[in-house]
């Protein structure tokens, strides 16, 4: 019976541990041995060296660089000091204009010489393409799982998640193709949002269907049974400009919840629908300022044209609540106002408000004082979530170590992961 995953990490995680106290030990010898004082340890543990930003440590020793704190920096080798090598030019660039010795024990140099400078930048350009290659390892185990029609995990509605493979989820799946079915009739997103949370359905997370959430199910070819990879690349560099236009498509092994008609059926409709909404040019000042006196969310802004007798067409702008139009009426009501009311109404209280200096300076002094207290509560939750972040920092790294180390398959890797990245986005 094989040990729980856990068993087989905490004794990696005490050995990295370990490894650390060793190499600090050791860096503290030669100090000794030479006679040197040490001014301060800088120790970024289990934090990726991927980047500089979002390490503690490093960002104190940069500091304590710019304060003329030490004459030289010690590192065990020189990607301790980081695996970008952009990253590493720069900081050598920074120790070398306030006359700071760089020191790399185990690689034995340092960049008072010359040959020294070029050893760095050598040993540098190895750290980030050692760095680069794990990384397109990785990728490219995860490509060739999807390209054999295997799940590469993550959250889904429909399906469940059983040890790397999308089980159908019999209720989720009911909902799925009621939404299949409703815009191939001819259904709106919006509409098909208000039906659902009309009869109480929610999402995988327990919340209400908005209008993208359906447009996202409508568009994923897993529900008729195929398996989506690389839609979009390098997120975390280009965001909405990694966008792939042609992504791998192919067969999954996972059990459709639709049939290939209805998704084809469903696409047509998709793709004629598919137009870029014309922006308005109508002013609106308190977009997303406005809170609804219901559920809180923001009031956007909505245009509606009438036609006059005439035959003229005429524009009424109003601001409504965003719960209730992104998704029905379930969630909240319209509470809809009239956008020249609203607006009229704000700029003659902010008149007033500005007549009156006495008053003008007691909301001051009130509004400085409240913010000060708002600070320190979202400092203390800043603090908590960089915790965590911290941590998820560290499990992730420790994970690739273990990858380096052949304890972890490709396949677990990629789990864990993923299971970071799902855990980072909520």
């Amino acid at each position: 019976m094989r040990q729980p995953l856990v068993q087989h990490l905490l004794p990696l995680v005490e050995e990295y541990l370990i490894l650390i106290s060793a190499q600090l030990q050791t860096l503290r010898q030669y100090t000794s041995l030479y006679g040197w004082q040490v001014a301060e340890e800088y120790v970024d543990e289990s934090i990726s060296g991927k980047v500089i930003k979002g390490r503690p440590a490093m960002q104190r020793l940069i500091a304590d660089v710019n304060k003329d704190k030490f004459q030289a920096v010690l590192v065990w080798k020189i990607s301790r000091l980081s695996r970008n090598m952009l990253d590493t030019l720069v900081l050598l660039d920074k120790f070398e204009e306030y006359d700071v010795k760089f020191i790399s024990y185990t690689e034995n140099f340092d960049t008072s010489s010359p040959i020294g400078k070029l050893v760095v930048q050598l040993m540098a350009s190895i750290a980030e393409m050692e760095r680069n290659t794990l990384s397109e390892n990785v990728k490219l185990g995860m490509t060739q799982r999807a390209k054999e029609g295997s799940w590469n995990g993550g959250v889904v509605f429909g399906y469940d998640s059983i040890e790397k493979e999308l089980i159908v989820n019999p209720k989720e799946a009911e909902i799925v193709e009621l939404i299949f079915t409703l815009y191939a009739e001819g259904k709106g997103l919006k509409a098909i949002a208000n039906h659902l949370n009309k009869a109480g359905y929610l999402t995988k997370r327990g919340r209400h269907f908005s209008i993208n959430g359906i447009a996202t199910i409508l568009d994923n070819p897993i529900y008729c049974g195929k398996i989506r990879w690389l839609q979009v690349e390098n997120w975390d560099k280009k965001r909405r400009r990694g966008k792939n236009a042609n992504p791998i498509v192919v067969a999954g092994k996972h059990e459709a919840i639709i049939s290939d008609e209805l998704w084809n059926i469903v696409q047509a409709r998709r793709q004629s629908k598919s137009f870029k909404q014309r922006q308005s040019n109508e002013p609106f000042l308190l977009s997303s300022i406005l809170r609804c006196p219901s559920c809180g969310q923001a009031l956007v802004p909505s245009i509606t044209t009438y036609t006059r007798k005439d035959g003229s067409k005429r524009k009424h702008r109003y601001y409504v609540c965003s719960n209730f139009h992104n998704k029905g009426s379930s969630p909240c009501k319209a509470n809809s106002i009239k956008a020249y009311d609203a607006e009229d109404a704000v700029i003659n209280r902010i008149k007033e408000f500005l007549s009156d200096s006495v008053s003008f300076s007691q909301t001051i002094e009130s509004i400085n004082k409240d913010t000060v207290q708002i600070n320190l509560k979202l400092k203390a939750q800043l603090e908590v979530i960089e915790a965590e972040l911290k941590e998820a920092n560290a499990m992730q790294e420790k994970y690739m170590k273990a990858f380096e180390q052949n304890i972890f398959p490709v396949s677990i890797l990629q789990e864990r992961l993923q299971k970071l990245a799902s855990r980072r986005m909520t």
